[in-house]
């Protein structure tokens, strides 16, 4: 073994050693020429040859990989970037050399292309992601090549077979398949064909996550799931990716692994930082918007069936950022969402906690702003006025009435008195309304819930969404409501908007 050149690996300044190394491993160019040679006798004298020089070369060549790696793994710490390049240049060498004597090495299989995975680990360490994507990909390629179950034309990984899988090969691929992620958005790659193939490999590699011990997954799959989501807010922030098709599978992709992830306590900040990609998208793009804010807001919701004493309050947190974000979107945005929160708040209808109200709230509010805005872009003037609007409006604003009266009961704010009156004589119209709905979602029940505060904060929040557009409309209309000749029509829609603007005042004041 060369002991100087060894010495030059571990100095500290070894500027020039790329082609010392080239020279003293020139014995295996005959090797590789040997292998195309098409001679009869080439197998023979190949293996031989191999033999020959893993004898001669097996300790430099394991003493060296043993060095580089973890020379490179501190670039902070390492010389000159051009000394870098000599290294990387050196490792590859190394590798190839090592790779073609193989055959005589009494190892695992794979063992080579383990190897290789530490290189484009470093590589990852000093940011050549473009190198440490290519070099993964023919890691892919030869364990694919060389793996016992064949592999279909699209796909990119091999199929795992029936019996046992081989845990180390498992480990390889996963590691590979996490770095051609990572690489795809630390490198900002703005082409389709590299998230396309990112979703390719996601799906590929998921029975190849379930050979990993327990510890190894979750590190992995972390570190899949925090890449997965940094591609897609790049699909939809710097780079705007126009295929919606190629966008929605991302971002649905992207979901389904965060869900899936046994750490869930970033998924509600990834929720917000997508959702504010999502509506300074152009509107002309509605359909995208509104079906991946439904997808994050069930894929939330399942969660939250499971840890609702826990994460409750961030999923009403994130249902009240995007209804306000809604308002300057198109209707048909509002509505849907409207439509959807109530199907969510169906699905929680026997959780004792406001939980399910509070999210009615928000929907009838966006179903209120559906009108509202529609009514905008309609002209209210030459569609009836606000008389006609507030007719329209009509069953949206009882129900919230009602919805209210259910949560002033829960917190004994407002109507509760009246509702909890033993006699139905002492019941005003509106009271009489609600008794059904507090009665189905047992609203009567004492305020005695821990996060009762918080509730009672995010009910204030809610009441002052739907306040606002309610107090905007009298205010700017009030004119036509007192005057107009059929102002009497819509009578029972402005007790019901004071309901709620009283609602507004008696919480806001009990919750100082």
């Amino acid at each position: 073994m060369d002991t100087s050149l060894i010495s030059k690996l571990e100095a500290s300044d070894s500027v020039g050693i790329s082609s010392l190394f080239s020279h003293h491993l020139r014995s295996f160019s005959d090797l590789k020429n040997l292998k195309k040679t098409k001679k009869a006798t080439a197998s023979k004298d190949e293996q031989s040859l191999a033999r020959s020089l893993a004898k001669s070369f097996l300790p430099f060549l394991n003493t060296s990989l043993s060095i580089i790696p973890k020379r490179l793994a501190e670039p902070s710490k390492f010389g000159s970037e051009q000394l870098a390049v000599e290294f990387f240049d050196i490792y590859r060498l190394c590798l190839d050399c090592l790779e073609s004597i193989s055959s005589q090495l009494d190892c695992k299989p794979h063992t080579v292309q383990a190897q290789r995975v530490r290189m484009v680990h470093c590589l990852e360490a000093w940011a050549r992601w473009k190198e440490a994507k290519e070099e993964s990909l023919r890691i892919l390629e030869s364990v694919s090549s060389g793996a016992k179950s064949a592999k279909s034309k699209r796909s990119l990984l091999p199929v795992i077979g029936d019996g046992s899988a081989d845990k180390s090969l498992g480990l390889l691929i996963v590691e590979i398949v996490v770095t051609l992620v990572k690489c795809a958005s630390m490198d900002q790659s703005k082409g389709c064909e590299d998230f396309r193939r990112v979703l390719l490999l996601v799906e590929e590699a998921r029975p190849w996550f379930r050979v990993l011990d327990a510890n190894t997954y979750e590190k992995l799959h972390r570190v899949l799931v925090s890449h997965l989501g940094r591609c897609t807010l790049l699909i939809f922030g710097e780079f705007t990716i126009v295929d919606d098709d190629l966008a929605r599978d991302f971002c649905f992709t992207t979901i389904g692994e965060h869900a899936k992830s046994i750490t869930k306590d970033q998924m509600y900040k990834f929720a917000r930082r997508l959702c504010s990609s999502l509506f300074a998208l152009q509107d002309s793009r509605s359909a995208l918007i509104t079906d991946i804010l439904i997808g994050v807001m069930d894929s939330l919701a399942h969660d939250g069936k499971v840890q609702i004493e826990i994460n409750a309050m961030e999923f009403v947190e994130l249902v009240a950022y995007c209804a306000n974000k809604c308002q300057a979107k198109s209707p048909d945005i509002c509505n849907a969402i409207g439509v959807h929160l109530n199907k969510i708040a169906d699905d929680f209808n026997q959780v004792k906690t406001p939980f399910c109200l509070i999210l009615r709230v928000y929907a009838k509010g966006l179903l209120f702003m559906h009108f509202k805005l529609k009514s905008r872009c309609n002209d209210r003037t030459s569609s009836g006025g606000v008389i006609k609007f507030l007719c329209d409006s009509a069953d949206i604003l009882k129900n919230l009435s009602c919805l209210l009266c259910s949560l002033g009961s829960y917190f004994h704010v407002g109507c509760q008195n009246s509702c909890a009156s033993s006699s139905d004589d002492f019941k005003d119209a509106i009271c009489l309304l609600c008794s059904p709905c507090i009665s189905h979602n047992e609203a009567r029940t004492r305020w005695n819930h821990k996060d009762g505060k918080a509730y009672l904060m995010s009910y204030l929040t809610a009441l002052k969404y739907i306040c606002l557009p309610l107090a905007e409309l009298v205010n700017s209309e009030k004119k036509e409501i007192i005057i107009g000749s059929e102002a009497a029509a819509v009578s029972s829609q402005l007790s019901d908007i004071q309901v709620v603007l009283d609602q507004f005042c008696d919480v806001f004041t009990f919750s100082k």
